[in-house]
């Protein structure tokens, strides 16, 4: 059986320390896996970020452009029909 009364004092306060030591290892792994968790998801939120905002820029270009392209084909049916009004036709004899 173990027994804490055989062992010393001094071999005590070094297994202590040692076990104290391995704890704090695992706290600091865990620490150090958290923090890179933290920093990693950071990094991916940026990025995806990026990329909705390049989506969305895309989006509404395409839009704009579809837009522009519909307004210059009314714009150049108007100005056609304009310009046959004011283009003189065949003049009339008396």
């Amino acid at each position: 059986m173990f027994s804490w009364k055989r062992i010393s004092d001094k071999a005590a306060w070094g297994i202590s320390i040692a076990v104290m030591a391995i704890v704090a290892m695992r706290f600091y792994y865990v620490r150090e896996m958290f923090a890179a968790l933290v920093l990693f998801s950071a990094l991916f939120v940026c990025v995806a970020a990026a990329f909705v905002l390049l989506f969305i820029i895309d989006r509404a270009t395409r839009a704009a452009s579809e837009f522009i392209e519909v307004r210059g084909k009314q714009a150049l049916q108007h100005a056609v029909a304009w310009r046959s009004l004011l283009q003189p036709g065949p003049k009339l004899q008396r």
